[in-house]
């Protein structure tokens, strides 16, 4: 992937790593915890984002940055405190709090 890409998704993902580190501190995460959470989503996110089995596919269309993240955090959610995916950790909890 090109850097000016690369740079693109980075600007965004810190964007809404701040959201999300706010919204897992409003709903009582430890602030340590909620650092591990973005650090381990933020593995996922350029994980996926770098998936050389969809290179191909992103000559044609750019992944979105804000579902990715979501995708992203969600499943970091899931691995750290797996029931908030009933709450504030929804898929649908963790959109609202980027908008």
């Amino acid at each position: 992937m090109p850097n000016l890409d690369q740079d693109t998704y980075s600007v965004h993902f810190a964007r809404f790593a701040a959201k999300l580190e706010k919204h897992l501190l409003n709903h009582g995460v430890a602030c340590s915890e909620a650092d591990v959470i973005i650090e381990d989503s933020s593995t996922i996110f350029f994980d996926k984002l770098n998936n050389p089995k969809k290179s191909f596919l992103k000559l044609f269309k750019k992944q979105d940055p804000m579902s990715l993240f979501i995708e992203s955090a969600s499943e970091s959610l899931q691995k750290h405190i797996p029931e908030a995916q009933k709450t504030f950790g929804s898929f649908r909890a963790i959109e609202d709090c980027l908008r």
